[in-house]
């Protein structure tokens, strides 16, 4: 069960990443990854992370590579997580 610390530090997080923010739209996908303050959800990790990969955040692209190389969340695409990498 998240705690209340969880649930308002995803509430904040997702509005900054929904605002743009290219630092909390990768940390949003680590939470939806997680669990943390949200239910685990690879499909909107994976959908974070690629919003914020698209803009070069080397973070995001490297995990997002991941995601792609183990078919978390997306059909595994090895030529796909290259291109992340």
């Amino acid at each position: 069960m998240a705690s209340d610390n969880d649930i308002e530090e995803f509430e904040s997080t997702k509005l900054a990443a929904e605002q743009g923010n290219v630092n909390a739209q990768n940390t949003l996908g680590f939470m939806y990854e997680t669990g943390q303050g949200v239910a685990q959800d690879y499909t909107q990790a994976v959908k974070w992370l690629k919003l914020a990969a698209a803009q070069g955040f080397p973070i995001a692209q490297y995990n997002l590579a991941n995601y792609y190389a183990n078919g978390s969340g997306v059909i595994q695409d090895y030529a796909e997580a290259v291109k992340w990498y």
